[in-house]
């Protein structure tokens, strides 16, 4: 009765152990608004706070969310006392310490400055007094690249604007919009931000460096919760309002430009009616005309905003260029189009109207089409010949409107008589081009997501992750004999202790092409961890598996261009029926290349 006691006493012991080790404390900054912060009531919020949430459900992860100072987080992190952060930059740097999961938002850094003074660029930086959040991405920023030795750092970006404000530094450097959003929430009106971005930067989680298992779970949490069109819903609550503006911030402004003509005509009409009667039906006949002619405008506007709609449900990019084409044409009334996409050092024209000639292949900066591409600006040309960049496709050719669609391409309309083109021809154009250019990116996004949630970041290999589905579906009678071949790196601590990390990783990254390289083209090649390789082979007897690790050995014993000789240990396991368990032939390999590795030591 005492044995089982004691047995049920370390039963329990053991449990809340396992219970215990699999909770995850994940840290972040509790005055970060709208990211994440402790709002009036204590509780924890912010986009970081409710994605994390969201992302740990899907991915049946136990994480606790503790937010603090920022700098004392980072440092508890960097002790081993946190598991990871729910927010934090991506730099180059940080990237040599902290391992980040697929960036779920990106940071736009900004320069604020006192009102009055001239609008500072980055230029203006260097030598200058500047404050920042300590341990920051942009504290980083002047260190790594030595703008600065006058760095004024505080616990955080509201902090460093109430000093800003009260005439300490020359410049503060801080995230944009949430720099905006505390100058409004405290009513710091004295200072203003500069037009210009300094950088962009991906915004992620964070994890330990190696942490592979747990970044592989956080991205494919990520990639759940953005298909499940949960990410979108977070995002908006927290972020919508802003982007729209800064989306349709030429609308806008358009659209109150026109509002305040149209008072001004109301007044004209007014005054002149107490002077010249004569004068009414004429200018009352050009209201109308105007009137009728906004009519059309806004209709048009409606109509992109439907196109763009429809763009959200894109997957493909093929069907983006579609409804570009279709806007273009039915909307925006362009009879001679071409769109033009990036594809190496090269604009390829995806679409083109058929009733003009166009240049299908041209280097990437050359002409009208690459000058917008580089310089990211909508160019109106009215005059072909008189343009020294034009390198028209056609001799019809007499005006062209160039929209840039971001990195991705250009848009270029063109019409057989000089001088059609009207800035509101452009900024309709732009208009859709934005709404083309953020349906892209999501596309861009998503496979990117999809690419890292089952492929390792550093050799591009499958992931476990992706073994471990892939296993489940091909672990049938028809695909038997089934082989496995495990491979280990040998030396690789001694090799990363001698000559660094970096040198190690283009060491692993070249064992790791090799053994690809000389696998058939259906096997599957998994990193399995660290220094650890997975070959699985369909229909593949243990002779064919050994022939294979043969050849990977007669190549692996051409690699020349490390200090050491590449030498990887190899074990080879085969399942010949549906009774054995797959994990056990997984096992009998691992064994097997262990003691290939013992042999080596002898």
């Amino acid at each position: 009765m005492k044995n089982g006691k004691a047995f049920l006493s370390f039963f329990l012991v053991l449990l809340s152990t396992f219970a215990f080790a699999d909770k995850l404390t994940f840290g972040g900054d509790s005055a970060y608004p709208p990211y994440e912060f402790v709002d009036e009531n204590g509780e924890y919020t912010g986009f970081n706070v409710d994605l994390m949430k969201a992302v740990s459900r899907v991915a049946e992860l136990d994480i606790e969310i503790e937010l603090g100072e920022w700098d004392l987080v980072v440092e508890k992190f960097k002790s081993g006392e946190l598991d990871g952060l729910i927010g934090m930059a991506v730099t180059p740097e940080r990237q040599k310490i902290y391992g980040f999961s697929i960036p779920h938002n990106t940071l736009h850094m900004a320069i604020f400055y006192r009102k009055g003074s001239q609008e500072p660029t980055v230029d203006d930086l260097r030598g200058r007094e500047i404050v920042v959040q300590r341990n920051g991405v942009m504290h980083d920023y002047l260190l790594e690249n030595s703008i600065t030795d006058k760095i004024v750092a505080v616990e955080s970006p509201l902090d460093g604007l109430k000093l800003l404000s009260s005439g300490t530094g020359d410049f503060g450097l801080f995230e944009k919009y949430q720099s905006l959003y505390f100058a409004k929430e405290n009513e710091i009106d004295n200072l203003e931000v500069s037009g210009a971005t300094v950088f962009e930067r991906d915004y992620a989680f964070a994890t330990a460096r190696d942490d592979f298992t747990l970044l592989n779970k956080l991205n494919k949490g990520l990639l759940l919760v953005r298909e499940s069109g949960e990410y979108k819903d977070i995002f908006e609550k927290w972020f919508g309002s802003a982007n729209w503006f800064e989306q349709n911030r030429k609308a806008l402004l358009w659209s109150n430009g026109i509002l305040i003509a149209f008072i001004v005509v109301l007044f004209g009409l007014w005054f002149w009616n107490h002077t010249l009667q004569g004068r009414v039906s004429a200018r009352t006949k050009e209201l109308e005309k105007k009137a009728t002619e906004n009519e059309r405008l806004r209709d048009k506007i409606r109509s992109l905003h439907d196109i763009a709609f429809k763009m959200e449900s894109c997957t493909e990019e093929e069907e983006v260029y579609d409804l570009i084409v279709k806007a273009a044409t039915e909307i925006l009334s362009f009879d001679y189009y071409s769109l033009d996409i990036v594809e190496g050092d090269y604009l390829i024209a995806k679409r083109n109207s058929n009733n003009i000639e166009v240049n299908t292949r041209v280097p990437k900066y050359e002409g009208i089409a690459g000058k917008t591409l580089k310089t990211g600006k909508t160019i109106i040309v009215d005059d072909v010949s008189k343009e020294i960049d034009a390198i028209p496709s056609s001799s019809k050719i007499k005006a062209v409107l160039s929209v840039p669609i971001g990195d991705f391409g250009v848009f270029q309309t063109v019409t057989v008589e000089s001088g059609s083109f009207k800035r509101d021809d452009a900024e309709l154009a732009e208009l859709l081009m934005l709404h083309a250019l953020g349906a892209l990116e999501r596309i861009k996004k998503t496979r990117e997501i999809q690419f890292l949630a089952f492929h390792d970041s550093l050799t591009g290999l499958y992931n476990r992750t992706f073994f471990d589905e892939e296993v489940s579906r091909v672990n049938t009678s028809r695909n038997l004999p089934i082989s496995v071949i495990f491979a280990d790196v040998n030396g690789l601590k001694d090799l990363n202790d001698r000559f660094g990390h970096f040198y190690g990783d283009d060491y692993l990254k070249t064992i790791s092409r090799t053994i690809k390289e000389s696998c058939r083209h259906e096997d599957l090649v998994v990193r399995w961890g660290g220094d650890e390789f997975v070959v699985l082979l369909l229909r593949t007897d243990t002779e064919m598996a050994e022939e294979i690790v043969s050849r990977i050995e007669k190549n692996l014993s051409k690699i020349d261009c490390f200090a050491v000789e590449a030498s990887v240990s190899f074990g080879v396991a085969t399942k010949r029926d549906m009774l054995t368990d797959f994990h056990d032939v997984l096992r009998n390999a691992e064994l097997a290349m262990y003691s290939k590795k013992r042999e080596l030591r002898r």
